[in-house]
């Protein structure tokens, strides 16, 4: 009897902090384990090589995470400040691919007898990302992440299902209730509730996406994954200017070169994120002064409709709008003091701390006693001004403590995604680095959850310090 994978890991996708069983039965008396191999896609040399025995009932059951957390890390490459024409390799380059946080494998699977191993591919590609999911479920939702499209007789192309963004934003307010002018000619292909975010002039911001349809009736052949990002900026519920980012190599995308290439997203194209932020936007001219808010639409291709804005771009969003509120600075706010992380999808969020902010330097020296006199020399002195206690070595630690403006119970929920990351950058808006992202260390390692409902206005205070230690000459 050959054996064979009655379970395996979710695809398209499957995180790689959470559940990735695979069951394997069909061992024979005269075979001694199974065999479970997992490779690289494109890979000949295995990555792991598991083996089990096995068990009561003849099966053998492997969870293969920690395997497959070896394959992924945090986004590498300053994600955070994607667009940021400061940094001369990014200036043209509005959308990146994934970068480290995603990785696609297949698997091979057999026995082992008196010492032999046999293997044979299992069907199917899996892709793993980064992120986490509980402990009690055993596949990723991943249907809330891809959107499902059928196109009609006419060529026109319909969202049956839309995707939420890769991101931890627990923020959404209806399409109904914002009374912006445009978005009356986006309604129908318009996800009911649109992702928010209150953001700062000089916010840099990302926002992540996976990249890949499930096309239904008719879809054509163009319509495989994000085609382009449509960019739409308010003055008050005024419509003020709208632009389209096209979703190509060219601007850091893919994979796609020209509009309507109809590729196929595999591998590291499979995510797909877009510089969101003011800061990031403002290089563009699209954002001015007068900007009280904007909207980002992932959209896809479609034909034979009545364009109004785009040729080809379906005038919606198969993936949930994110909209950025532009908050005015206060006369009373500190230096702004901003935090990316690595959130529960793999990806990055990010949020600004307005209001009080302190630094503190913490010096442990390591010191040793020495003689004011020289009992090398010629004859015994002292001069007043010989050290005594000498510093060897020291370790200078820059600490900082940080709050935040008054917050809504949807914003705190996003902080404990910050409490929980493994991996946090900051940007500072003054000093020798301002502007630049700096990976800093945690020292706030709890999260006591407040609400509106206990707490009314609330305030939230993070420690971190800088994750590399000054350097210091020693005495």
């Amino acid at each position: 009897m050959a054996i064979t994978a009655t379970q395996t890991p979710n695809i398209p996708f499957n995180m790689a902090y959470g559940p990735n069983p695979v069951t394997l039965s069909g061992l024979t008396t005269n075979q001694d384990k199974y065999v479970l191999q997992i490779f690289k896609l494109g890979g000949a040399e295995p990555i792991a090589d598991l083996r089990q025995s096995p068990n009561r009932i003849g099966k053998a059951i492997f969870d293969i995470q920690n395997s497959l957390q070896t394959l992924v890390g945090p986004s590498n490459n300053n994600l955070d400040g994607l667009h940021d024409l400061s940094i001369i390799a990014q200036a043209n380059q509005r959308l990146r691919i994934a970068d480290g946080e995603l990785q696609q494998y297949i698997l091979k699977i057999g026995d082992e007898t008196n010492g032999t191993v046999t293997v044979d591919q299992w069907n199917g590609t899996y892709t793993t990302l980064g992120g986490l999911q509980p402990y009690y479920v055993e596949q990723f939702p991943t249907d809330d992440y891809i959107p499902a499209v059928t196109t009609s007789v006419a060529g026109c192309t319909t969202v049956n299902r839309f995707g939420n963004a890769l991101s931890d934003n627990q923020w959404s307010i209806s399409k109904f209730d914002t009374n912006d002018e445009i978005l009356d000619d986006f309604t129908e292909s318009f996800s009911d509730r649109i992702d928010v975010h209150n953001v700062y002039m000089d916010d840099q911001c990302t926002k992540s996406f996976y990249n890949l349809l499930e096309r239904g009736q008719a879809a054509g052949q163009e319509l495989q994954g994000i085609e382009a990002y449509w960019i739409v900026t308010y003055t008050g519920a005024q419509y003020d200017q709208l632009e389209y980012v096209l979703n190509t190599q060219a601007n850091g995308g893919g994979p796609n070169v020209g509009q309507d290439d109809g590729v196929v997203p595999t591998q590291n194209y499979l995510i797909n994120t877009i510089a969101t932020g003011p800061a990031n936007i403002a290089f563009s001219g699209i954002i001015n002064a007068s900007t009280t808010h904007y909207y980002i639409l992932p959209t896809v291709q479609t034909d034979q409709c009545d364009f109004q804005y785009g040729e080809n771009l379906m005038e919606g969003s198969a993936w949930r709008a994110q909209r950025y509120n532009i908050i005015k600075e206060d006369c009373n706010d500190y230096p702004h003091i901003q935090f990316a992380w690595m959130n529960s999808k793999g990806m990055r969020d990010q949020f600004t701390f307005t209001k009080k902010n302190e630094k503190s330097v913490k010096v442990k020296r390591n010191e040793f006693l020495k003689e004011a006199a020289d009992y090398n020399g010629s004859s015994y002195s002292v001069d007043i001004h010989d050290r005594g206690y000498t510093t060897y070595s020291q370790q200078i630690k820059e600490v900082y403590t940080v709050t935040s403006g008054f917050i809504n119970d949807q914003e705190a929920q996003n902080l404990e995604s910050l409490i929980r990351s493994a991996d946090v950058n900051v940007r500072f808006s003054e000093g020798d680095l301002a502007n630049q992202w700096q990976p800093v260390r945690l020292q706030t390692n709890s999260y006591i959850q407040k609400t509106n409902r206990k707490d009314r206005l609330f305030q939230y205070t993070i420690t971190f310090t800088i994750a590399h230690n000054l350097k210091s000459q020693r005495g």
